[in-house]
């Protein structure tokens, strides 16, 4: 099982990783990027991925769920829905705001958008949510096991069965819009881009390419998959239009992002799962969202939605 998921997976990808040579950053000046960053960086979990899942309460993606027996199967506008993953967040580890233990499962409809909808319902619609505090409940079937959507050919993501996830210690820095304008107007931006022989009147590109972006040195800022940090997106932010919550609130809070090398990436925030999940040329980071997601702990019911007309 785990040489067929090594050979057939698609990548999720790892931390972010120099695209370019980074000499023009001195160890001098990148402590000073770091001092300037240091009352934004927030903690996060690095997610990575490998090897074939077989406990059904371990973290892993796609596969049969946890689902303790008499439970049912999540049901969207297109009949039952697509299992993203789960993640145990007593396998997490410590990560200030967050659970030190309890499951988190999330579901998207199999429409040609995964849910996503463009209208008033945005955020609010094509999604399921559950939570489990108690895992002691004898689960239903292995990860391993058949699935209502193993029918579906078009699935936001191809693993060939249930995929292992783990996670390390991390640290996420915003995008240049969501940085205070003291740490904006910070003249460190000017120097790196002069490291770099890139224009000074242009520091959002500077920031977002050689700090937060491919090419940064400062590797402790890598992007990639997480649980909690800032989100990242390939289109536009999407918070505050619809039923997003809006930037700064704590319902807009990211609880999971996952990036994808080529159909976009996936992402939770603090009330739910909203997604963007459109072809792309190349390294993405995307967004996934939602919004509230009501659940017993015995026998979860489907996350609150409203028609998406």
């Amino acid at each position: 099982m785990n040489a067929l998921w090594d050979r057939w997976r698609k990548q999720i990808t790892p931390p972010s990783q120099p695209a370019r040579s980074t000499a023009g950053l001195s160890p001098y000046l990148a402590d000073q990027v770091r001092d300037v960053l240091a009352a934004v960086a927030r903690s996060c979990a690095s997610i990575s991925v490998g090897g074939a899942a077989s406990d059904p309460t371990q973290s892993y993606l796609t596969g049969h769920p946890y689902l303790p027996q008499g439970c049912d199967w999540p049901e969207g506008e297109h009949g039952p829905q697509f299992f993203v993953g789960q993640i145990n967040f007593a396998e997490v580890g410590v990560l200030e705001g967050f659970p030190s233990a309890g499951l988190l499962q999330w579901f998207v409809d199999t429409d040609e958008t995964y849910g996503l909808t463009f209208d008033e319902t945005a955020g609010a619609a094509g999604f399921s949510v559950r939570w489990y505090s108690d895992l002691s409940a004898a689960p239903a079937a292995a990860p391993d096991a058949p699935t209502p959507t193993d029918h579906v050919e078009e699935v936001p993501m191809e693993f060939v069965g249930p995929t292992r996830i783990g996670f390390g210690r991390g640290a996420s820095i915003p995008s240049w819009d969501e940085l205070p304008a003291e740490v904006r107007q910070d003249t460190v931006w000017e120097r790196v881009a002069m490291a770099f022989g890139e224009s000074r009147s242009e520091p959002a590109y500077v920031y977002d390419e050689y700090i937060r972006g491919g090419s940064s040195g400062l590797t402790e800022f890598g992007g990639g998959s997480r649980v909690g940090g800032y989100p990242s997106f390939t289109q536009e932010d999407p918070r505050g239009s619809g039923a997003y919550p809006a930037v700064g609130t704590a319902a807009a809070t990211l609880i999971i992002e996952l990036d994808s090398m080529d159909v976009g990436g996936w992402g939770i925030r603090a009330s739910g799962i909203c997604s963007e999940t459109r072809p792309r040329s190349s390294r993405v980071t995307p967004v996934v969202s939602a919004t509230t997601g009501t659940a017993c702990d015995s026998c979860p019911t489907r996350a609150s939605r409203r028609a998406s007309g």
